[in-house]
């Protein structure tokens, strides 16, 4: 056991601490980052430590500590736990969001995609090109997957879209 960790081990279990430590949400976080604050402390130079021991300063300097990796979006904290979390919910909200397209725009649009099909090979490569990247929902992919260049994938998309938005809207 280090000279240090003693400091550290008092650290953890401060009221002050424990205080800020409960106004991080969600509550699953709270443990994470008391975790994360130990490893970050354990990582200081333990002369700082104990510098910062002796000018009162371990307390205030930890409780900043701990109040960025709560509210920053750039620590590791953040990409550890936080972000993770955040696309969770969004992905979550966007499952169950009521703002979806409605039934007849996308039956025009499987529509058009398989009249395209059967026009010629030029409109059933781009069909099928689009049926890919909406499996995909990345162009770069489709391009990997067909092995063929991505600024082609990306014009095919791109033409698709707007055949697709000026029938739908059209159909209004």
């Amino acid at each position: 056991m280090s000279k240090c960790s003693k400091y550290i081990e008092q650290i953890y279990l401060h009221p002050k601490v424990t205080e800020l430590i409960s106004k991080i949400q969600p509550l699953e976080l709270q443990d994470d980052i008391r975790q994360e604050m130990a490893m970050a402390l354990l990582t200081i130079d333990c002369k700082k430590i104990i510098r910062l021991n002796k000018e009162n300063n371990l307390i205030p300097y930890t409780l900043k500590m701990i109040w960025y990796m709560g509210t920053s979006s750039n620590t590791e904290f953040y990409k550890k736990f936080k972000k993770k979390d955040f696309y969770d919910a969004y992905e979550l909200k966007s499952m169950y969001s009521e703002n979806t397209i409605p039934d007849y725009k996308v039956n025009l649009a499987k529509n058009i995609l398989t009249n395209k099909i059967d026009k010629g090979p030029n409109d059933a490569h781009e069909a099928i090109i689009f049926n890919k990247y909406l499996e995909f929902n990345s162009s770069i992919k489709v391009a990997n997957y067909f092995k063929i260049p991505k600024s082609h994938v990306y014009d095919v998309i791109k033409k698709t879209k707007a055949e697709l938005k000026k029938a739908i809207n059209n159909s209004l």
